[in-house]
């Protein structure tokens, strides 16, 4: 839907680009919803998190929903 700007599931082109999505913490305390990687997964503390926050592209007739990071590149682990 990003690269088309079209729905894949009914083919509208009325689409709602990059809204936010929104996670809600403790005491309804709302931030951006974040995807992330571990560098040292099984470490205790001191992961090494790669965080990206994501976005929202929205078909405005059905509702479909594709979610993406806003920086995949800080994703990307190094090679071992």
């Amino acid at each position: 839907m990003k690269k088309t700007n079209q729905c894949p599931k009914c083919g509208s082109t009325d689409i709602v680009v990059d809204a936010k999505a929104i996670d809600r913490g403790h005491s309804d305390f709302q931030r951006e919803l974040t995807v992330a990687t571990f560098g040292k997964r099984d470490a205790l503390v001191f992961k090494e998190a790669h965080k990206s926050t994501v976005s929202a592209w929205v078909c405005g007739q059905c509702g479909y929903l594709e979610l993406y990071a806003d920086s995949p590149s800080t994703l990307k682990l190094p090679k071992s």
